[in-house]
């Protein structure tokens, strides 16, 4: 809320805003991996948001540098974050976890086709953002 308060939105204001198709697409997959599967699909498909965020900042930020005049600073920052970074390592560990309980071959194929319709979803999500930049 406070980068959409910075740039005079209200929380209403947000609540209001249409669903944009890439938004549906994504965050409905995620969904219907965590229902139609189990608890390990779920996490892959959740894997290019949770770990690829802290990827995407922890980048910006090396990149960049000093964040304290950039219009994203907070949002790097955060994602960057010590915080968040150990959200995404313990995504990871748990699921290493999850996979070495049932993991095989077939079952690594599939999975490997959950995240990448997951990753496509997400770099949809990332374009909805450039296109109406």
């Amino acid at each position: 809320m406070r980068l959409c308060a910075r740039w005079g939105l209200t929380q209403a204001d947000i609540e209001a805003a249409p669903e944009h198709q890439a938004t549906v697409a994504y965050t409905r997959y995620v969904l219907d991996c965590g229902a139609a599967g189990d608890l390990l699909e779920l996490h892959v498909a959740l894997a290019p948001c949770v770990i690829g965020y802290a990827e995407i900042g922890r980048a910006l930020s090396e990149r960049i540098g000093d964040l304290s005049s950039h219009p994203y600073r907070e949002w790097i920052a955060e994602y960057a974050g010590e915080g968040y970074q150990g959200v995404a390592t313990a995504a990871r560990k748990h699921l290493d976890e999850l996979a070495a309980r049932s993991m095989t071959e077939q079952r690594f194929a599939e999975l490997v086709g959950i995240f990448g319709q997951a990753s496509s979803l997400e770099a949809d999500f990332w374009q909805m953002g450039l296109d109406g930049a």
